[in-house]
């Protein structure tokens, strides 16, 4: 009777694990959702492509200014089938699938398990308010998330040996899925890269390369060609080719050091580590489908670390924690103790959650919490869920009759510092001979792009929709993901502002130079791959240049380095 009874348990235990992890990661989402600047960018694309102008952020510049391909195309389906807001569509798109990967991974984990198990892993995960924050935020965190718990519930299917005797279509579909990690954020790469290799040594077939490379691959072509790079131009913008393991392990102690994280991961070790089976009894297993994915979320984290971490705080950790937590999402009854412990945690980090003072934002911050910032900035109770919220932010007083200006005729608009010392904004007048679109600078590119025409180019110094900007050296000691800017007498040089006209703060020799060194042959060869007309022969030398020149050109800050 005894034993029925704990055959019932256990067969319930799974089910009930997945509904409370799936409850606690809706209403966690649900009552944190949000969207950031960064997420308004993505909108600025969609627009463009329901617009009939093709995946670019300024109308006749082919710039890829969003890293996760597949997150545009997405939100872009379900506004053609719902019409919805793009704003809605972005944060509840986001939720959907962020609590989808939670529901899934617990299923697949709770299968590796025979007897009752409980939720520990995944309560870590769940807990974490970063986490729950980039459930929603308009970026493609909910369907990067969605993807590593896909990727691993088939790396499961994969590796039972139960399942060897039913031919290998395990590990086409597999196959298939860990292909698409480029399109969905290029870093994600790492993870459909290794599994790729793993499954090319398990099957010794050619038909796995067959089924995994024709859809990144055909985009790459594409990508090499229309936008002559081979990264998302938010790559070149980040230079993330650098090394700053310092900034690297800062941004690691903002993550982990308010939530005390190393405790329940700790705990989840040595519950992992409790009577496991550490040696693989062969390649395809589940043993080594955990070693797979912990190993490479070590390497991700890695990554994460060399490039010096990121501006928003917990962000770029956050996708190689889910996928090193996956395989202990839920632990066995035997280890009750670590799920307690998770739980116990859990409570006091979600009822503590991310305290921050706001008069850190009146100082020179390096590491942001995003959502927090823009709930201060925006002055609201509630954090922004629509574009035009973000206008409620000094920084954007007088932002909507400076665009009014431009559709009426003017050049380009500036923020600038009013006599009392708050924001405004100010347009000039155009220069008869210039051609350019009208145009508008600022940093924070989704709220400006967001709230302007799709007629107005809206650019940022920093380089994300702007390649003469993205080839600016770095500032040393920069903020990561912030660290080129471009100058002023640049931004007026390509625009078509009259220089006689620009307010007194903008250096008018410095400016004329500028224009006149965007003669030289580097930047109009620059220039055209983004803004001739794409024909076949633009395309072929698209993707020479992003073979060549597009991997390493890099331009001078100084315009007179450019004369004669």
């Amino acid at each position: 009777m005894c034993n029925t009874d704990n055959k019932n348990l256990a067969r319930w235990s799974a089910p009930a694990a997945i509904i409370v992890v799936g409850f606690l990661s809706f209403w966690g989402g649900f009552a944190r959702r949000w969207i950031s600047d960064d997420g308004l960018i993505v909108l600025r694309t969609v627009r463009n492509l329901e617009a009939g102008n093709g995946p670019v952020f300024n109308v006749g510049e082919r710039v890829e200014a969003n890293t996760s391909t597949l997150w545009q195309y997405l939100i872009l389906a379900v506004r053609w089938v719902s019409n919805a807001e793009l704003e809605s569509i972005a944060i509840y798109l986001g939720l959907v699938l962020a609590v989808a990967a939670m529901v899934l991974g617990t299923w697949a984990s709770t299968s590796m398990h025979s007897g009752i198990v409980l939720p520990a892993g995944a309560l870590v995960y769940v807990a974490l308010p970063p986490a729950r924050d980039f459930f929603t935020s308009g970026l493609e965190w909910g369907l990067c998330l969605f993807y590593l718990a896909m990727l691993w519930w088939l790396l499961l299917q994969w590796a039972r040996p139960h399942r060897h005797a039913r031919g290998n279509s395990a590990a086409y579909w597999l196959a298939f899925w860990a292909g698409l990690s480029w399109l969905i954020r290029p870093e994600l790469a790492l993870y459909g890269g290794i599994v790729g290799i793993v499954l090319l040594i398990s099957t010794r077939s050619w038909k796995v390369l067959a089924i995994a490379l024709p859809l990144p691959l055909g985009y790459q072509i594409f990508r090499m060609g229309y936008y002559g790079l081979l990264t998302p131009h938010t790559a070149v913008a980040k230079s993330a080719s650098g090394s700053e393991w310092g900034k690297g392990f800062t941004y690691l102690g903002d993550f982990i050091g308010p939530y005390w994280l190393v405790l329940p991961l700790v705990v989840l070790v040595v519950a992992a580590l409790w009577k496991a089976e550490l040696r693989p009894p062969h390649l395809r297993s589940t043993a080594s489908a955990v070693y797979i994915f912990v190993g490479t979320a070590v390497l991700h984290t890695l990554y994460v670390l060399r490039v010096g971490g990121d501006f928003m705080h917990g962000r770029m950790l956050l996708l190689p924690l889910f996928a090193a937590l996956l395989p202990i999402f839920v632990v066995n009854l035997r280890v009750w103790v670590a799920s307690v412990a998770c739980a116990v945690w859990a409570i006091i980090v979600a009822l503590r959650g991310h305290p921050v003072d706001p008069a850190v934002y009146d100082s020179d911050i390096s590491i942001v919490d995003e959502r927090d910032f823009w709930t201060h900035t925006t002055r609201m109770d509630e954090p922004p869920r629509h574009a035009e919220e973000f206008l409620r932010s000094e920084m954007m007083h007088g932002y909507k009759d400076a665009i009014k200006e431009l559709e009426d005729g003017d050049a380009m608009t500036f923020r600038y510092l009013q006599d009392d010392g708050s924001p405004s904004w100010l347009a000039t007048e155009g220069d008869p001979s210039r051609t350019d679109p009208p145009t508008v600078y600022y940093l924070n590119l989704g709220l400006t792009s967001m709230n302007a025409p799709l007629d107005v180019r809206v650019l940022d110094e920093i380089g994300l929709s702007n390649p003469l900007a993205a080839r600016q050296p770095r500032i040393e000691g920069g903020r990561i993901g912030h660290d080129k800017s471009l100058g002023m007498p640049w931004q007026v040089a390509d625009s078509a502002a009259d220089i006689d006209s620009v307010p007194f703060w903008i250096d008018k020799d410095a400016a004329r130079k500028a224009r006149t060194a965007l003669n030289d042959a580097d930047f109009q060869e620059l220039f055209a791959t983004y803004r001739d007309p794409l024909t076949w022969g633009r395309f072929w030398e698209n993707i020479k240049f992003s073979l060549t020149d597009g991997r390493t050109l890099s331009f001078s800050s100084d315009p007179g380095s450019y004369l004669d």
